[in-house]
């Protein structure tokens, strides 16, 4: 049976492109009244379509705010927030400053934060909401170059684990993925970049292919749904068996 998402109000932040493209589109065709956050919300409101388009930095609280009330003035409601903007320049620990440490955690970390903060009173108020939130398999892998981005999703997973706790006497479920390595317009520049990082990625995985924003998203619209309604405070890995020990 088909993951059914019907009149789900459901935002997502991070949706210029990747993954929280896909999941826009994904859930739209589930039945969703989708709302996009975006970056740069006037030039991918065509693409995002129908889709609300939202101007949403995660590192803006007064945006977030305004987002958020703009989706709950459309649809009266928010059932659903994934939490997918983030950020992952690579640099070694011993080369960053505290402002490149601090501007990985304003997005990945501070930023879902922020987004949480905007709906909890929302879901609080109408005693049921899910939130997803997303985390990474580097946590168990530890690849150079990426000791801030890490930190940022252990962060992450204990933030998950605490709301949970904290907002399940309200009807709210909070979980985490953990992706592996999605085929993304953000990898193909990274490619550009360094292929070193992203050579071997199907060798080190149980199942070949890659995993795309497509093949992820039956798996989010899982966390959102009411089939799902008696998980909260997980964290699935998703990654074709890369990390499977």
């Amino acid at each position: 049976m088909a993951i059914d998402l019907t009149d789900k109000v459901c935002l997502i932040t991070g949706a210029d492109e990747g993954i929280g493209f896909g999941l826009v589109k994904g859930f739209a065709k589930r039945g969703a009244r989708v709302a996009a956050g975006l970056l740069d919300a006037d030039s991918s409101a065509e693409r995002i379509a129908p889709a609300l388009a939202l101007q949403m930095d995660v590192t803006q609280q007064a945006q977030i705010d305004a987002a958020v009330a703009q989706v709950v003035a459309k649809f009266g409601r928010i059932d659903v927030l994934v939490n997918n903007a983030g950020t992952y320049p690579r640099q070694a620990i011993d080369e960053m400053s505290f402002a490149d440490w601090a501007a990985m955690r304003d997005v990945n970390l501070d930023g879902t934060w922020r987004c949480c903060l905007a709906v909890i009173p929302h879901m609080k108020k109408q005693g049921s909401g899910v939130v997803i939130n997303t985390g990474s398999i580097t946590l168990r892998w530890g690849p150079p170059e990426l000791a801030h981005y890490q930190s940022t999703k252990g962060g992450i997973v204990g933030l998950t684990r605490g709301m949970a706790r904290d907002l399940g006497r309200y009807g709210v479920r909070v979980n985490c993925l953990h992706y592996g390595a999605v085929q993304t317009e953000g990898e193909m520049r990274l490619r550009d970049a360094d292929d070193r990082n992203l050579a071997g990625i199907e060798a080190r995985q149980c199942l070949p292919g890659r995993l795309t924003p497509e093949t992820v998203e039956p798996t989010v619209a899982f966390f959102a749904s009411d089939e799902s309604g008696d998980v909260t405070g997980q964290c699935l890995t998703v990654d074709r068996g890369w990390m499977h020990d």
